[in-house]
């Protein structure tokens, strides 16, 4: 039944082949396509070819092969009614067919669709593309398949699509679009590397695919050649993906394109936007081929005859595009390239030639790090490297930074490769543009290699490091600050491959060598820095000193052993314990670190730092503040999971200190305690660590206990901290039940300064939670803020409306009102008709999602576009004290409050532990809350305050 179908549909179109070819060559004659189309029966052809599109997926592979040869019959160099149409059944018979059905029609295929392409000029531009794609899949079919013929006619439709590139618009872009897919599908470098080593007489008996290749690559050099002005971008598109696929072999092929968009680029008349494009053409030919070939065919050079250097503009485009190339070439080829230009500058009289050739040396010079990255010889040519290396770094010259940032791209990329899962190292031979991404290495080929050769590259830099290290720390000490980052990140990094013995004894010799040693006693006790005899300028100079090797000791905490670690320590002490502000904030820094990398000794010394931290004051000086707080984190969530039961009196030193900062610091110090804040949230919150949740509900329990405090000063900086904390993580509401009837409950407080806080806690939390999850809050959150909607402090109807407005977003507005006493009923009906009197209601909406939070300091830190009347209402709530009596009566005694209640803790835990326990006496100014205090016990507190 169905051959007898497939047979019937064919010979009805057979039988219409007459009168299609009488269409198409009245339609080319006199033009009359409304004519044609006026009849019945062409439209009846039309029909029949539109059915056969439907149909062709049930006709027999035979019957198939026989219509697409009909309609190749009637396809014509130039369009026509039925062009679009035959172009679908085309399209329809590839879709479903495979090789064996193209590879009959071959010839046919790849003539008529080629002919229509070359005739861009007469046809619709569309359908000269769709011509294109047609082609392209039915040459992918005969490659995929396995068919030779596919190598023909590759070259033939480059050819014809070649052409399209110099057109406008949109056409170029989707042309190059095609030939990339077409070059990215057909082309395999690796498979033409065969012909690499031969000699060029013997090129004649090789491949189809070498010569489809051969004459595809003269069709881009005839187009670049005949054309008066420089192709667009869309043309050296394809030119450089061609690079990219060719890969090492690029220079057999394209090495005619290659002189010539040299000499485009050396010729005056390209403007800026095409020298951009030129260049980015030929540093994908540098990536694919390697600045060896690049240079053999473009060489640099110096003439000492006139002065003047060739092709130096070449020396950018080598440092951008250099991958996986020669130490030994950077070495014999480019430092006599570099040598050459600086004698010829000294031989010059004329300063601007002068200057030229100096900047041609520097930047040869500067091509260090590009051949140092991926070195493919790195253990084989290092130590001579090294060795030439050493007397630019004792001299201190220009070199410093370029040596620097190319020994951290040897260490680190190595490290990067040992370190890294096996099955994703990749070292790929180009990519540093999007488009060089084409030649990774295939990830299951290099795997393995790639970490054996990391690991003998990492043996052969370690032998090397000493070297390095001494002269690199003499130049530190002597570099100015702002000079020492290059060098700080270069001894890092070859520190951490170096033993620990070896950077030790470089330590302790730094130590002597500044006669620093007797800062530090036994055991590491601090020599005390302020003797009244002390001669002040000694002092200065010892502070400089002591900087200078905080430096050292920021650079070599990585590869530090427990017994280095514990003498940077007491360095660090001894900066902290000294009077120069820019010292301590090294030391602080330095510290993080320690902290960060040795979580050992985070735990081994955790008293004697905390003891440290105790003993010195906080500043006002932002950056020291910020990396004291950096430690101060890594110490909270430390002394969180060491004491996960009953009191923790160190880890609420340490929230004492970042509340405080919060309420009496200035702005960017209160950001500081935020960020603090913050930070230890996200580190809990992501941890990977099991015990990880469980400390983070710990902490917002601490946080919540303040609540219960006396001083209205400390519970509205608390507050404002929830709100931070309710911004980052909505859930912890749920999660942490006493929170928010805690909160709540200081509504009923009298002090401005806390309602203020609740306030902006509520807002924060309606703007954030889920309806779902809101809903369960709204009756306490109604009842609660509406008693306050007559205050006219702090224009605290104004955020009450805003946060109903929310409310009745969310949760709709008979939700909330059926919440509200009835002496607020008419309050209520106002904000709703405000709500719905709003100019625009979208506009209202985003206003209503900006969560408006409770302190000043919090408006850099979110990321959210507040609302204008917001944003000034935030500012007079920074910018205007309250009343000098009410603030004096309600900040009095604030840390006579928390010693207070320290000493009333202690007392307690005394109690609870007997004589068996043993009190810190610098903790002192500890406020440490009953953090197990109940919702009654803190509504009793609450009406104690009213009392």
């Amino acid at each position: 039944m169905l051959n007898k179908a497939s047979k019937s549909i064919y010979l009805l179109l057979k039988d219409q082949m007459p009168l299609a070819k009488e269409m198409t060559t009245s339609e080319i004659v006199d033009g009359a396509k409304s004519e044609a189309m006026s009849k019945p029966e062409h439209q009846n052809f039309l029909y029949l070819l539109n059915v056969t599109k439907h149909v062709v997926q049930h006709l027999s592979p035979k019957i198939r092969v026989k219509i697409l040869s009909q309609l190749l019959k009637i396809l014509g160099s130039r369009f026509s009614t039925m062009t679009r149409h035959i172009f679908d059944v085309i399209s329809a018979i590839f879709e479903i067919s495979g090789a064996e059905v193209i590879i009959s029609n071959a010839e046919e295929i790849f003539g008529s669709l080629v002919s229509y392409i070359s005739s861009r000029e007469n046809n619709p531009v569309d359908s000269v593309l769709f011509a294109a794609n047609l082609a392209k899949t039915a040459l992918a079919k005969l490659h995929d398949g396995y068919i030779n013929e596919w190598t023909t006619y590759f070259a033939m439709l480059t050819e014809s699509l070649a052409g399209l590139l110099s057109s406008n618009g949109d056409v170029a872009l989707q042309t190059s679009i095609i030939l990339r897919e077409l070059i990215d599908h057909h082309i395999d470098g690796k498979s033409l590397l065969t012909i690499e080593g031969q000699e060029m007489e013997d090129k004649t008996t090789l491949s189809a695919e070498f010569k489809a290749m051969e004459t595809t690559c003269t069709t881009f050099y005839n187009v670049l050649s005949a054309s008066a002005q420089v192709p667009n971008e869309h043309f050296f598109s394809v030119v450089a993906f061609l690079f990219v696929k060719l890969g090492r072999v690029s220079d057999v092929f394209m090495k005619p394109i290659l002189l010539k968009v040299a000499d485009l680029v050396n010729a005056s008349s390209a403007d800026a936007s095409e020298i951009k494009t030129l260049q980015d053409c030929i540093g994908s030919a540098v990536a694919a081929m390697g600045p060896e070939k690049i240079l053999a065919l473009l060489p640099i050079s110096f003439s000492a005859k006139d002065c003047s250097g060739s092709n130096t503009w070449l020396i950018q485009i080598l440092k951008k595009n250099i991958v996986g190339s020669s130490l030994q070439f950077f070495m014999e080829h480019i430092i006599p390239l570099a040598e050459s230009f600086e004698k010829g500058s000294h031989k010059v009289k004329k300063s601007v030639i002068r200057r030229d050739l100096q900047a041609y040396a520097h930047g040869c010079w500067g091509l260090l790090p590009a051949f140092c990255h991926q070195a493919s010889d790195t253990s084989q040519n290092v130590r001579a490297l090294v060795k030439l290396l050493i007397p630019f770094i004792k001299e201190g010259s220009f070199m410093l930074e370029i040596i620097a940032t190319g020994l951290q791209e040897l260490v680190n990329e190595n490290k990067s490769a040992l370190a890294t899962d096996p099955e994703s190292v990749q070292l790929t031979e180009v990519q540093t543009t999007e488009i060089h991404d084409e030649l990774a290495m295939d990830p299951d080929t290099k795997s393995s290699h790639a970490r054996k050769i990391a690991r003998k590259n990492i043996k052969a830099l370690a032998l090397c490091a000493k070297k390095l290290l001494q002269p690199l720390i003499s130049v530190l000490f002597q570099s100015p600050p702002e000079t020492r980052k290059h060098l700080k990140g270069a001894i890092g990094c070859l520190v951490s491959i170096c033993e620990a013995s070896v950077i030790k004894d470089i330590f302790i010799a730094s130590l002597e060598k500044f006669k620093l040693l007797d800062d530090i006693r036994e055991h590491g006790e601090v020599e005390s820095d302020t003797d009244g005899s002390a001669n002040e300028k000694e002092s200065r100079g010892t502070n400089a000193k002591r900087l200078i090797i905080l430096d050292l000791a920021s650079c070599i905490i990585e590869g530090s052993d427990s017994d280095l670690v514990d003498l940077l320590f007491s360095v660090i002490k001894c900066a902290l314990k000294a009077s120069d502000e820019v010292g301590q904030i090294e030391a602080y820094r330095t510290l993080s670190r320690i902290l960060e990398m040795h979580s050992w000794f985070c735990s081994s010394q955790f008293d004697v730092v905390m003891d440290l931290f105790t003993g010195t004051k906080s500043s006002a000086n932002v950056t020291l503040l910020e990396n004291r707080f950096a430690c101060l984190q890594t110490l909270l969530i430390h002394a969180l999971m060491r004491n996960t039961d009953g009191e923790n009196t160190q880890a609420f030193l340490i929230l004492n200190e970042i509340i405080l900062t919060l309420k009496d610091s200035s702005e960017e110090g209160r950001k500081a305690a935020y960020d603090a804040l913050n930070g230890i949230s996200s580190k809990l919150r992501s941890s990977s660590d099991a015990s990880s949740d469980g400390l983070y509900h710990k902490l917002i329990t601490m946080i919540t206990g303040y609540l219960s405090g006396p001083s209205p000063h400390i519970k509205s900086g608390v507050v404002s901290v929830l709100s931070v904390l309710v911004y980052s993580d909505p859930d912890i509401c749920t999660k942490t039940p006493d929170l928010f009837p805690s909160v709540m409950e200081l509504l009923h407080s009298k002090a401005i300064e806390v309602i203020k806080a609740v306030l902006g806690f509520v807002k924060v939390l309606v703007s954030s939670l889920k309806p779902s999850d809101l809903h369960r809050f709204l009756p306490d959150i109604v009842d609660g803020i509406l008693r306050w909607k007559s205050v006219h402090h702090c224009h605290f109807k104004t955020k009450i409306i805003v946060i109903l407005e929310i409310l009745m977003r969310k949760c709709g507005s008979p939700a909330v009102k059926a919440h509200a006493p009835d002496k607020y009923k008419d309050f209520m009906q106002s904000v709703v008709l405000n709500r719905h009197g709003k100019g625009s209601s979208k506009e209202a909406e985003s206003k209503d999602t900006i969560p408006e939070h409770s302190d000043s300091s919090l408006g850099g830190q979110q990321k959210r576009k507040r609302e204008e009347s917001s944003a000034m209402s935030s500012k007079e709530e920074g910018s205007r004290p309250w009343k000098r009596k009410m603030e004096k009566k309600q900040n009095a005694g604030t840390e006579s409050d928390l010693k207070h209640r320290a000493k009333h803790i202690e007392r307690r835990l005394m109690k609870r532990q007997g004589n068996n326990t043993n009190n810190n006496n610098n903790n002192n100014n500890i406020q440490t809350p009953n953090v197990t205090s109940k919702f009654n016990k803190l509504k009793k507190l609450a009406t104690n305050d009213r009392n």
